[in-house]
């Protein structure tokens, strides 16, 4: 694995650019723009280290980037840069496959990779993962009500709520989708899940959901093996997580 830092994707932000080895395919590397959660407040790049060593080492380049966070920069601040990291990435010198060009994020950063790849140009994006995501804000704001103060600069009307909402972007010829969820999230509730799952099989969008118990318990989210540095996913999501990129 070749790991090339600090690559700056528009003016004062960067990521951290994952290869899986020298030995490039002739049509390039499958490739993942990652995108980090933290309520669209906190974190930073480096709380998906581990998630970018194993993309990479199933053979992925991801590009595992930062953007600007809320309250200083208000919506769509972070959006906008998530999507100008995709577009940096799928045009830059890098032996990315341009035909296998996915968007996966997690918990606020799971919201963030729906909406960018439900708003990128059609057949731009080959598949969308969202691991605990914020995935119906309708649902999340009754839970939370403070993140999307700080996103919004105020308490947020129905209308806003729908323009932040994933689910206002779905179309049937959407990119496929995957929803991991641990049934009893402690950040975000299986319900935000369950919502855009409907709302996406309303509208005959291409989805898959993988909810799962486990026997974690008071994990928060119930993604990240305790005290691994960096953190990995647990076993089972990697492994469902690859298995359902490597398939499309």
């Amino acid at each position: 694995m070749k790991i090339i830092p600090d690559l700056q994707y528009a003016p004062g932000l960067a990521g951290d650019l994952f290869l899986p080895g020298d030995q490039v395919p002739d049509d390039g590397f499958p490739s993942v723009l990652l995108i980090h959660g933290g309520g669209w407040r906190t974190m930073d790049r480096s709380a998906m280290r581990g998630a970018a060593d194993f993309l990479a080492e199933k053979g992925f380049a991801v590009f595992n980037i930062d953007y600007r966070l809320a309250p200083e920069y208000r919506w769509p601040s972070g959006l906008d840069d998530c999507k100008a990291a995709a577009q940096w990435l799928f045009c830059s010198e890098y032996p990315v496959n341009t035909q296998k060009f996915f968007i996966v994020g997690a918990s606020s950063g799971g919201h963030y990779a729906l909406i960018t790849g439900l708003t990128l140009p059609r057949g731009m994006i080959r598949g969308i993962v969202s691991i605990s995501g914020i995935d119906d804000v309708f649902v999340d704001s009754r839970f939370s009500p403070e993140r999307y103060t700080a996103l919004l600069g105020k308490t947020p009307t129905e209308k806003d709520l729908t323009e932040i909402n994933p689910a206002t972007y779905l179309a049937a010829d959407a990119p496929p989708i995957l929803c991991t969820h641990w049934r009893h999230d402690q950040v975000v509730r299986f319900s935000a899940c369950a919502a855009f799952e409907q709302a996406a099989a309303n509208i005959g969008a291409k989805i898959s959901v993988y909810s799962y118990d486990c026997n974690r318990q008071f994990e928060g989210h119930g993604i990240w093996i305790p005290g691994t540095s960096p953190r990995r996913l647990y076993p089972d999501l990697e492994a469902v997580i690859s298995m359902y990129l490597d398939c499309l």
